[in-house]
């Protein structure tokens, strides 16, 4: 613009500061191209609006100083330092821009630059200032105005995504547990998220992330803690400051590292079934906004909770006996299969022994079902106290025990047999059949052997108390 307007003044044109101006213009344009301006500091951007008021003063005195009306294109630097720094970039132009305007009124004087110019300088420093600083807020609160829209946005995303997780995460109670604490961990950006579930007087850390990681298991008394208010209250809590707070307990606190903290309650029709409670090692860390993230979470995460419950509890139905807490034979099925699998990868032994209780229907007939139901859940308690880790007791048929051993043979699993037989309630027997797995034989063939085994032992029995019987 500056250039362009060097054709309205025929007169008193300094052809020497002319052609400076046009080549100091065609630098500065080259340079504002050229240079990796996103590489440098910010403050490296201010050379060039600098530049240009060096350009506008040449310019003014190529052609008449104060006259020239050149002094209010000073005004555009400033601009646009508003638009692309802070308050202290923008004050700094302004006070360039008056040195440029002020200097020479000071230091060449009259004719070419008149002392009634003063009045002018200054009112076109103040009208710059004004004009810049409102730019600069009013950039200033769009830009937070569109970050904050922004975060926003993020959030919805993110709660829309933590939600979705829940939702088609694993069916396992602790998958959920898992999957809420890591996303509640990400969406607040505190130093740890933990799940507390009461048990009894006590809430009892079930799932953690972050710093809480090694305090996973910690038994907290819920009465006199922060989650026990927020369980007792089922609203979310927020302690800018576990030091000051007395909702807290503030020995728990230092121990976990908890400086700050929000908790909120984890909601299923109605109730809470826990607490979701974030925390930072700082004081004010976390607070209000975080609280509200895990509010609008709550319903949802307590309504993943119960149903991850129900569906373990479910399937742990499916898979146990439920007069006595054994396996059933369809958990007993699959997990036979799945050991001659296993023992044919490995070469290991594995054998299987079969059970019956003898006279469970004489004593149904007796004494009525209530007392063999009895024998069962007696024999089925003491055997799953007595048995090896690594082995499984089922409950295959009405009066039928299966017991699988992995890596015994058949002289171990013997041993293991006449130990449980030990363990018997007083009058109870039974007979068994032991059978070691071949190497080839399928999980139905292995089974046969061993019931075949177990009914001679059966009929062997049988023959020996009838013997003493004649006797």
């Amino acid at each position: 613009m500056a250039l362009a307007s060097i054709a309205l003044r025929s007169t008193d044109n300094h052809a020497v500061l002319l052609a400076l101006a046009a080549a100091s213009a065609v630098v500065i344009v080259v340079v504002a191209s050229a240079v990796p301006w996103q590489r440098l500091p910010f403050t490296a951007l201010l050379v060039l609006p600098l530049a240009c008021d060096g350009l506008v003063a040449l310019l003014r005195h190529a052609q008449g100083g104060g006259q020239s009306g050149y002094a209010s294109l000073l005004v555009l630097p400033v601009v646009w330092v508003a638009f692309i720094g802070g308050r202290r970039s923008v004050l700094f132009v302004v006070a360039a821009m008056a040195a440029t305007i002020m200097l020479p009124i000071a230091l060449v004087g009259a004719p070419a630059y008149p002392s009634t110019g003063w009045r002018g300088a200054v009112l076109l420093t103040f009208v710059a200032a004004i004009v810049g600083l409102v730019a600069e807020h009013g950039v200033r609160t769009t830009r937070r105005q569109g970050e904050t829209e922004a975060q926003r946005a993020r959030m919805l995303d993110r709660l829309v995504q933590t939600q979705s997780a829940i939702a088609l995460s694993d069916f396992a109670f602790d998958d959920v547990l898992h999957t809420v604490v890591d996303e509640a961990l990400a969406l607040t950006g505190g130093d740890a998220a933990v799940v507390e579930l009461p048990e009894g007087d006590d809430l009892v850390y079930r799932a953690v992330a972050g710093s809480a990681e090694e305090f996973y298991g910690l038994r907290v008394p819920a009465n006199g803690s922060a989650s026990g208010d927020c369980l007792a209250r089922l609203e979310p809590l927020v302690i800018p400051d576990t030091e000051t707070d007395d909702r807290v307990d503030r020995e728990a606190c230092r121990k976990v590292g908890a400086r700050s903290m929000v908790i909120a309650p984890l909601i299923h029709a109605g109730r809470a079934a826990g607490v979701l409670k974030v925390y930072s090692a700082q004081p004010g860390a976390v607070g209000v906004n975080e609280a509200r993230i895990l509010g609008l979470l709550g319903n949802v995460i307590g309504t993943g909770l119960a149903r991850a419950e129900l569906f373990e509890t479910m399937t742990e139905h499916a898979s146990t006996d439920a007069l006595t807490g054994l396996a059933n034979r369809r958990s007993w099925d699959d997990q036979l299969t799945r050991a001659i699998a296993h023992a044919e990868r490995t070469h290991e032994t594995l054998s299987v022994a079969v059970c019956d209780v003898d006279g469970l229907k004489e004593i149904n007939d007796r004494h009525g079902h209530a007392a063999g139901d009895a024998l069962l859940r007696g024999i089925a308690e003491r055997w799953r106290a007595d048995a090896r880790a690594a082995d499984l007791i089922a409950r295959v048929g009405g009066d039928e025990f299966a017991i699988l051993l992995p890596g015994a043979d058949e002289s171990g699993a013997q041993d293991v047999v006449e130990r449980l037989i030990a363990t018997l309630p007083p009058g109870a027997s039974v007979s068994f059949g032991i059978a070691e797995w071949d190497l080839r034989e399928d999980a139905v063939a292995l089974m046969a052997r061993a019931d075949l085994r177990m009914y001679d032992e059966k009929r062997r029995g049988k023959a020996r108390a009838s013997s003493r019987s004649f006797r």
